[in-house]
């Protein structure tokens, strides 16, 4: 099953699911700014893709004037 089906995710699936290193995804995870979860008695460290996914953000505000006309 790969990432996009997955309601959780492991640390790597969820760097790769982003693009981006397992580093600055456990960076964010130690910041509090990523919900993570260990399972008990284990090292694996778990995401809910749909936390994982709050982390994106808009590039640019989008016009409101804009976006009333559409």
């Amino acid at each position: 099953m790969d990432a996009e089906n997955r309601e959780l995710l492991t640390v790597e699936q969820a760097a790769n699911y982003l693009q981006l290193s397992q580093s600055s995804i456990r960076s964010y995870i130690r910041q509090g700014k990523l919900k993570a979860f260990r399972v008990a008695g284990k090292r694996k460290v778990l995401i809910h893709r749909q936390d994982l996914l709050k982390l994106l953000e808009p590039a640019r505000e989008e016009d409101p004037a804009r976006a009333a006309a559409e």
